[in-house]
């Protein structure tokens, strides 16, 4: 008997709670965050095709004001509620699809000055990674992704975990974190709502190199790197995709924390984005041998490489080993002298690869990258 007056009582207490939340939405209809929580209430007290019905709506407003990251989250609970609802995938990626042509023609007529600029609707930014994909291939990547739940002081992933896969918050935030051993806590960066993260490990193919702990409630869609190969075989092009997403995300980080290319504006460092070219070498193989031309400069993608030299005598003499993130082959693009050493693939390679000609171009307009080159130089020649 008391369990039925206890369930009778929160029944009422959650009745309350749903008829306030209906309130608050019916007073702000742009918050949708309300809408999931309204369908979340009426899951909890049974009425499910409610709960659907409500969940449905707030997926297509997120999707139609290009939240997708929020409307992929949404619809996961629906096909949880709902398995046979196997179409929802199709139908948020054709709404989103709509939803960045409004938005490509929107900047359009801004850049045309056809629209007032008090009259110009605030346009929200492309979705990293989701906004380059074919209607199709997005499809197939929701349906991939898993949605997760956290509570705080749950980690989400841990430093030394395997890196394979990205992951977004689409609801919450987190703390991104690192602990050395016998040390303190390093905080390293707080994310929230619609950031990435996971992105250097997955595609370096390392392990993770910090720790995620949610600071509150925290919802996360993740994307497995398996998942995104399978893709990959059914709609090749996904891989140029990637890689774009790669230069975005992880390259971009590498020459904003790089000495070298610190002074570039964020347009700049676009510009030198595009001119990188990806090249795969197998274990064993030699990337640059000693005394042949210096035509390119190389950043490591992913694995491991070896820098030699041979003495008079056909000695090798190891100067370098070097991982991800690393470069190498810019001192003969400096000198203009042949190479000074040999480069050995230690494990499979992807190197991104930036040509002569771009190289002396960005030499030609930042000055100050060739006098940074040249203290290293010079440093590398006193020791």
């Amino acid at each position: 008997m008391a369990g039925f007056f206890d369930g009778l009582f929160s029944g009422g207490k959650y009745e309350k709670e749903l008829q306030d939340l209906k309130k608050k939405a019916a007073h702000d209809p742009k918050n949708f965050h309300l809408l999931v929580r309204i369908g979340d209430l009426l899951e909890k007290i049974g009425k499910r095709a409610e709960a659907l019905e409500v969940y449905r709506k707030a997926s297509k407003k997120y999707a139609q004001k290009g939240f997708l990251v929020q409307a992929i989250a949404v619809n996961k609970v629906v096909l949880r509620l709902d398995p046979t609802q196997s179409k929802i995938h199709d139908q948020l990626a054709d709404l989103y699809a709509k939803r960045e042509m409004v938005r490509e023609e929107t900047l359009e007529r801004e850049r045309s000055n056809l629209v007032a600029e008090e009259e110009a609707a605030p346009v929200i930014p492309p979705i990293p990674l989701f906004c380059d994909l074919k209607k199709d291939e997005l499809s197939r990547v929701i349906e991939k992704i898993q949605a997760k739940q956290y509570s705080r002081g749950a980690f989400i992933c841990q430093e030394g975990d395997p890196g394979d896969s990205i992951l977004i918050i689409s609801r919450g935030k987190v703390e991104i974190f690192r602990q050395p051993a016998g040390g303190e806590r390093i905080s390293l960066n707080v994310l929230q709502e619609g950031d990435f993260f996971g992105e250097f490990a997955f595609f370096s193919n390392s392990r993770r190199q910090a720790t995620v702990e949610p600071l509150e409630d925290t919802e996360i869609l993740e994307i497995k790197k398996k998942d995104l190969q399978e893709i990959i075989e059914e709609f090749p092009s996904v891989s140029d995709v990637l890689l774009k997403f790669y230069k975005d995300r992880v390259l971009d980080n590498l020459l904003v924390t790089s000495t070298l290319f610190q002074s570039f504006t964020p347009q700049e460092r676009k510009n030198l984005l595009d001119k990188f070219t990806l090249k795969e070498f197998p274990a064993e193989a030699t990337v640059l041998e000693e005394g042949s031309p210096g035509d390119s400069l190389y950043i490591i993608k992913k694995g491991e490489v070896e820098v030699f030299t041979t003495d008079a005598q056909g000695a090798t003499l190891v100067l370098a080993r070097l991982q991800e993130g690393d470069f190498f082959g810019e001192i003969s693009l400096l000198t203009g002298k042949p190479r000074t050493a040999s480069v050995k693939v230690l494990q499979p390679v992807e190197l991104m690869r930036l040509a002569k000609n771009d190289f002396d171009q960005i030499i030609h307009n930042h000055l100050e990258v060739l006098k940074i080159l040249e203290d290293s130089l010079q440093l590398r020649l006193e020791g």
